[in-house]
């Protein structure tokens, strides 16, 4: 399971999903919503920190 977890002007985002890309896809979302500090950790603790859209 990966997680994923950010913060809002509500507090703490804190999501999960079964796949990487499922989870980057979402934490991209979060970015787009105004999340700030989002990142995942994936089942081995391994943490993902940087979702910036890339140029096409």
């Amino acid at each position: 399971m990966f997680e994923i977890s950010g913060f809002d002007t509500a507090g703490v985002v804190s999501l999960k999903r079964l796949s990487l890309a499922a989870a980057l896809k979402k934490a991209k979302e979060l970015i787009e919503d105004g999340c700030w500090d989002v990142q995942i950790v994936d089942p081995g603790g391994r943490v993902y920190t940087s979702f910036e859209q890339q140029a096409a």
